[in-house]
């Protein structure tokens, strides 16, 4: 195992060097915003009563809601990327495969689930009610039991093999215990569904855990030692 070593910029190394060179003013938030702002947003995630009229009062943001995240996923999807590269683990094939299936099958689900159910709902306020309610008909199971949730599976399955497996490269390449014990919670978090509280967490875990490799604590405590005066006489 390669012994880690530490440097005034960027992350401690404990593997293989990163293969993305970027400037730490465009890797840092790259990394660290997508996680952070999905997971406050998940705190707003709409969950109307199951009924046609909850829904469509909430369709408007229903939709927007949605769209929203897709973006996010999308550089969420990047943020991982670049923590495992950060290990030297980007090229590895679970972080390829994992990303890939979560970023194709969690964004079809929210397209279909979210986008599609909240604009369908909108439409639907347009027609009579024995017309809306057949409309919700339609869509009231798309987000938890029709076959459109086989995609969430997929794409929540895909993000259990990325970050999962960057969790267990980063316990066998000598990363702190807290680093890879954050990344494990982010991977098993998401199995929960992405509403509040459980997206919020597995997206928090996923910042917190970024914020660890990019800032350790033992390098921010020795910065503060070798800051402070030496009183001893000369």
């Amino acid at each position: 195992m390669t012994p880690p070593t530490d440097s005034a910029q960027g992350p401690v190394s404990y593997g293989a060097e990163p293969t993305w060179q970027l400037p730490d003013a465009v890797r840092r938030p790259l990394l660290l915003l997508p996680p952070l702002l999905i997971g406050l947003l998940e705190i707003f995630h709409p969950m109307p009563d199951e009924t046609a009229q909850a829904v469509m009062d909430v369709a408007t943001w229903f939709a927007a809601f949605h769209v929203i995240q897709l973006v996010l996923i999308g550089l969420v999807g990047l943020s991982v990327v670049l923590l495992a590269d950060s290990y030297g683990y980007a090229s590895a094939w679970t972080t390829r495969l994992g990303i890939g299936v979560f970023l194709v099958f969690f964004s079809a689900y929210d397209t279909l689930a979210g986008i599609g159910t909240g604009l369908a709902m909108r439409s639907a306020r347009d027609l009579t009610t024995a017309q809306a309610e057949g409309v919700f008909s339609v869509v009231e199971d798309w987000p938890a039991l029709g076959a459109p949730f086989a995609l969430s599976i997929a794409g929540t399955g895909g993000w259990l093999v990325a970050v999962g497996g960057l969790a267990l490269a980063a316990r066998r390449h000598g990363a702190p215990r807290r680093e890879w014990i954050f990344l494990a919670l982010a991977a098993v978090f998401l199995m929960g569904g992405h509403p509040f509280p459980a997206g919020t967490l597995a997206f928090g875990c996923l910042f917190v855990a970024a914020l660890l490799r990019e800032w350790p604590v033992t390098r921010v405590a020795g910065a503060r030692r070798g800051s402070t005066p030496d009183s001893r006489p000369g």
